[in-house]
């Protein structure tokens, strides 16, 4: 149930207790989801943008535009490909602010989904992800690869995350299930092509290129965020008593 005056949730938990969920808390959540990605593709745009040569979409990684020397670099197991990024310290705060949106977004929409271990899973995972492009902003590639790489596990960890919160909306929300089960399918695709392909040859990039591919696997979980967070919020500042 809903009370008017406070514009307060009440979500019954399996265990039979009630979870108080209040409206400001939804709108919050929503909107530092939508935000984190609106300025992850903001600064990704102007950091590709002011590469001399130019970024190359293709074979360049998401990672080489948080780089912060000018030079030949290549990840393990990757092609050696010239790297100068003059705005890598925007690009590596981007990587932080996406990881603290996420974090923040995920604890204030926890009690909103319908309850259940499915949610609490993805939840986890959502802000394990935020962790994880925290880390990849404080460690970039050139200065610390372990970490780094570590820190791209949030790739997989999305996908996942995605798929998870779909199922739990199967029923209250078909229609954002349905758009979260294509964006994880994709996720997952691009994830398992671009791990497989640095082993056993690029003709798994589809011709995308191992920076393609790894935007396929990657850009699905803006995609969810920025949509997930918009809709959210828009509802509630539209009814703040729908459930």
């Amino acid at each position: 149930m809903t009370t008017a005056g406070n514009a307060t949730f009440f979500r019954p938990r399996t265990s039979g207790d009630t979870w108080e969920v209040p409206h400001s808390a939804v709108v919050i959540g929503g909107a530092a989801w939508a935000l984190a990605a609106v300025q992850f593709i903001a600064a990704h745009a102007a950091a590709a943008y002011a590469w001399t040569p130019a970024y190359s979409w293709a074979r360049n990684h998401i990672g080489d535009l948080a780089n912060t020397q000018c030079g030949m670099f290549s990840v393990p197991n990757g092609e050696p490909i010239y790297v100068c990024s003059p705005l890598h310290a925007v690009m590596n705060a981007s990587f932080v602010l996406t990881g603290v949106l996420v974090i923040v977004g995920a604890l204030l929409l926890w009690k909103y989904w319908p309850t259940g271990w499915l949610a609490d899973t993805a939840t986890v995972l959502w802000i394990m992800l935020g962790f994880g492009k925290i880390l990849v902003g404080l460690a970039p590639e050139d200065t610390n690869i372990g970490l780094h790489l570590v820190g791209c596990l949030n790739v997989q960890l999305g996908a996942l995350g995605i798929l998870l919160l779909s199922m739990v909306l199967f029923r209250s929300d078909p229609r954002l299930s349905r758009v979260g089960i294509v964006l994880a399918t994709i996720g997952l695709f691009g994830t398992v092509l671009g791990t497989i392909g640095e082993y056993a040859g690029t003709s798994l990039y589809l011709g995308l290129g191992s920076g393609g591919m790894q935007r396929v696997a990657t850009y699905p979980s803006l995609v969810w965020l920025l949509v997930v967070g918009v809709v959210t919020a828009v509802r509630c500042l539209r009814n703040p008593l729908r459930v």
